[in-house]
């Protein structure tokens, strides 16, 4: 009974002390880059009434950690349209996005399972 007291109480302390490592992202990120995810609300090819020259996408993200603590719906600036590619409106996605000057810019995104 003790042994397994003591393997038990040995089990909780990794746990503990593991916990602040498996609670980073999976995915480090560069300065003036992060990760987020939501869901697609609308994709505006150029030119549109948001930019011009650049593909937009309109998502309902969920916070940013270090960048965005609330929730909301905002556009972004896409670096290319191909990243659209099997994406739709009302798709759940996780995104890259990386401070560019005056824009954060969509570098990545992919659908997530339903």
């Amino acid at each position: 009974m003790a042994r397994l007291a003591r393997r038990l109480s040995g089990l909780l302390l990794l746990i503990v002390l593991a916990a602040p490592v498996l609670a980073q992202p999976a995915r480090p990120t560069p300065k003036g880059a992060w990760r987020g995810t939501g869901t697609v609300l609308a994709i505006l090819p150029p030119p549109s009434d948001l930019h011009a020259t650049r593909p937009v996408i309109v998502l309902q993200h969920d916070a940013i950690p270090g960048l965005m603590e609330e929730a909301m719906a905002m556009p972004f600036i896409v670096a290319s349209p191909a990243l659209f590619e099997g994406i739709r409106p009302g798709d759940r996605v996780a995104f890259g996005l990386k401070d560019v000057p005056d824009a954060l810019l969509v570098i990545s995104i992919e659908r997530l399972p339903r």
